[in-house]
């Protein structure tokens, strides 16, 4: 082999031994969930997006750290939507007083076949599922009709992302949980399943 050739192939392992002494390797400790993902639980504390959910929850479960823009609409007594954004939706939220088994209907109609988990018994009748489309169509989604005093409120949410690491079955069902307890308190009723 001429010198020439010997410089080379000698250059190009030399080039190919530093890009893979610069390439992180599986397991390194960069990308070990513990080191990078907060796993801890959402806990119900104030302050509140939507008047039910805790903004900690939100961002902990998202990952989203930007500021973000609550707009809400409707009538505080029977139903309402709202929406957190910054440049789309990142999460929204709607329900009502009215019509829960026919919204229940057609969350399972929209999301059945896409269905990660049904609610636990306690929680009421519902859905998570994920859609497996684009973070602005908000692709987690949520569904939960409930007892509250003489009302069957129902909630839909919808999320864009979900933090890596996470449990988006685990987290919507505590986010659930949460939201359904805060409903009781602002709307005077004893929340429980249907």
């Amino acid at each position: 082999m001429s010198t020439r050739g010997l410089d080379v192939v000698l250059g190009t392992l030399l080039v190919l031994a530093l890009i893979s002494g610069c390439t992180q390797r599986a397991g390194s400790p960069a990308e070990t969930p513990s080191s990078t993902v907060d796993t801890s639980p959402i806990t119900n504390s104030s302050p509140y997006w939507c008047d039910v959910f805790p903004q900690q929850a939100i961002r902990k479960i998202s990952g989203l750290t930007m500021p973000l823009e609550e707009s809400k609409d409707g009538v505080p007594t029977t139903h309402g939507g709202c929406a957190l954004r910054n440049t789309y939706n990142r999460f929204s939220l709607n329900w009502s007083v009215r019509g829960g088994s026919e919204a229940l209907d057609l969350a399972r109609e929209n999301f059945g076949r896409k269905q990660l988990s049904g609610l636990p018994l306690d929680l009421g009748k519902g859905l998570i599922a994920y859609t497996g489309e684009s973070a602005r169509t908000k692709p987690y989604v949520a569904f939960m009709l409930f007892r509250c005093g003489d009302k069957r409120p129902w909630m839909g949410i919808d999320l864009s992302e979900m933090a890596r690491g996470r449990d988006p079955v685990k987290d919507f069902t505590e986010l659930l949980r949460i939201a359904r307890h805060r409903f009781g308190e602002i709307h005077h009723c004893t929340p429980k399943a249907t």
